[in-house]
């Protein structure tokens, strides 16, 4: 455990299209693993799986305009945030600001339906960039 009571989970990938990262991520031995249009995030996310590397959440986008947009209009594919799990996400976040981090809230908490509803939120941290945490542990039976 670390002194903002993290758990790191997956890296998330943004692609305009996901055929090409599936493929590669196939290639390297990850399983597929959920996939959803998630309208509450306006993206398509897929969870991809290996048994010895971190897990990566593909994401793409959906039929509305999107945070993601933005960072696809740059580049045709980016890892652009870091996850992690929390028991608390307002304690993590207050310890990440008692320890001089500039934290600041890019979403309200939601809840995610590649989590099983479990509540994620976004964050900048600065010198860092953009987290996500994940309001608790998600289980296999959590998981849609």
């Amino acid at each position: 455990m670390n002194s903002f009571g993290l758990t790191f989970h997956h890296f998330g990938l943004a692609v305009r299209s996901p055929e090409k990262a599936f493929a590669y991520l196939e290639a390297l031995g990850y399983s597929a693993g959920y996939s959803v249009l998630d309208p509450l995030q306006k993206v398509n996310l897929a969870m991809q799986y290996h048994d010895e590397m971190p897990d990566v959440e593909v994401i793409w986008p959906g039929d509305e305009s999107s945070p993601i947009d933005s960072i696809l209009k740059r580049n045709e594919s980016l890892i652009y945030h870091l996850c992690y799990t929390s028991a608390d996400a307002q304690a993590s976040v207050a310890s990440m600001k008692a320890a001089g981090f500039a934290v600041m809230p890019t979403t309200e908490p939601r809840a995610a339906l590649l989590f099983g509803g479990v509540e994620v939120s976004f964050y900048y941290i600065d010198g860092f960039g953009l987290i996500e945490l994940i309001h608790g542990e998600p289980t296999p039976s959590s998981i849609l």
